[in-house]
């Protein structure tokens, strides 16, 4: 209720705040990249295993 009854004593205030969240809300849409499909690098997968004695490539095709 301190929310309300502070918004009731201070209506400009109010008002001032959601002015200033819509514009800036507003200018971060303004300033949002627009690309669609962002730059992305190549895929890599890094296989790491606590198992001694036992080759990457055996490990892989557990895995898989």
């Amino acid at each position: 209720m301190n929310l309300i009854r502070s918004s009731l004593r201070r209506p400009f205030t109010v008002i001032v705040a959601v002015v200033a969240l819509c514009l800036g809300g507003w200018m971060a849409i303004q300033r949002m990249a627009r690309d669609v499909f962002p730059a992305l690098g190549i895929p890599t997968i890094y296989v790491a295993h606590p198992y001694g004695g036992m080759d990457p490539a055996q490990r892989e095709g557990d895995i898989t």
